[in-house]
């Protein structure tokens, strides 16, 4: 018989699941454009594709919007049902950005997960994002002026500076109660593996020019 942690964590891996498969960018750019966001620029169904596809900046702000409240969502969620589980509210963190990028309603294509990921990321604890934006700034202006490499370099050292970074003040920010350090590493390079993979392609294509 199945117990209430195990009712609940399975209740919070299918809702985030499918809370983060709504494809956005895909509705909005489909509803005022007419145009299939999959068979147009990157294909990716995502804030950035959006905005290169419309020229319009209120459509890329609002599937940013609309994917970020998705990663708050899902971590508010999991909160409320688990009674602040930490492995539970890890788990909606994951699954979120695996529906966003794997979503099930395109059949099972999605965007690159960072607008969700921000969202986790500023729930759960907000240096994730600060050391995470502060490395894309760096790589981007000083080193490659090229979004992907940037969002793909911040991602990849993301979790190698948690390890490193002084436990104090990585608790400090922490915003759920007896969330570890350990749960919070674990997450963080979970979450990490999810974006990187939806950026193998992009990268494919510009190393390949």
């Amino acid at each position: 018989m199945l117990d209430n942690t195990t009712y609940h964590m399975s209740a919070v891996i299918l809702l985030s699941y499918l809370l983060g498969s709504i494809p956005w960018a895909f509705i909005i750019v489909k509803v005022f454009y007419s145009e299939d966001l999959r068979k147009k620029g990157t294909g990716n169904i995502g804030a950035m594709n959006s905005f290169e596809i419309t020229g319009k900046k209120w459509i890329g702000i609002a599937v940013f919007i609309l994917d970020f409240l998705k990663g708050i969502a899902s971590i508010l969620l999991a909160k409320i049902i688990s009674n602040d589980n930490t492995t539970i509210i890890s788990l909606a963190g994951f699954f979120v950005i695996l529906g966003h990028n794997f979503s099930v309603f395109m059949k099972f294509k999605g965007g690159r997960g960072l607008s969700s990921a921000v969202g986790v990321s500023l729930m759960i604890n907000p240096l994730l994002f600060i050391i995470w934006a502060l490395i894309w700034v760096i790589e981007f202006r000083l080193i490659k002026r090229n979004v992907h490499i940037a969002n793909s370099a911040a991602t990849v050292l993301l979790p190698a500076i948690l390890i490193i970074i002084p436990e104090n003040l990585l608790m400090k920010l922490m915003f759920i109660p007896n969330f570890s350090r350990e749960m919070l590493i674990f997450i963080t390079i979970a979450i990490c593996i999810l974006i990187l993979i939806r950026h193998i392609k992009p990268l494919f294509e510009l190393f390949k020019k």
